[in-house]
């Protein structure tokens, strides 16, 4: 009896082990063009609670390469709360620029 018990929880926890490398395989990497570049822009408005769990989602596809980008937080009126979490995810993270309250970055092109 206790065999078989074990020999079913080996075999769900090596079903789950191969869902998992499965999954990992179907993440294809986005590729940028010679002369483009990527950008994600999060508009956070007010009170955002979850921003910090987004931004480390996306920075966790970063990490592993699968969406290799900037990451820019446009922020418009962010709570104390916010504005916290987004200066310090900027300061931590190179690869993420905050703008708060229409200011503009000398790097973003311009369109005319």
């Amino acid at each position: 009896m206790t065999a078989k018990l074990l020999c079913a929880l080996a075999a769900a926890a090596v079903c789950l082990l191969l869902v998992w490398i499965a999954g990992s395989l179907m993440l294809s990497p986005v590729k940028c063009g010679k002369n483009s570049r990527q950008m994600v822009l999060l508009l956070v408005q007010g009170r955002e609670p979850a921003l910090e769990h987004n931004v480390r989602g996306l920075l966790w596809l970063n990490d592993n390469g699968v969406l290799r980008c900037r990451i820019i937080i446009m922020g418009k009126a962010m709570d104390e709360e916010t504005r916290f979490v987004a200066q310090a995810l900027a300061r931590e993270h190179s690869c993420i620029t905050l703008i708060e309250d229409g200011e503009k970055p000398p790097w973003i092109w311009k369109t005319n």
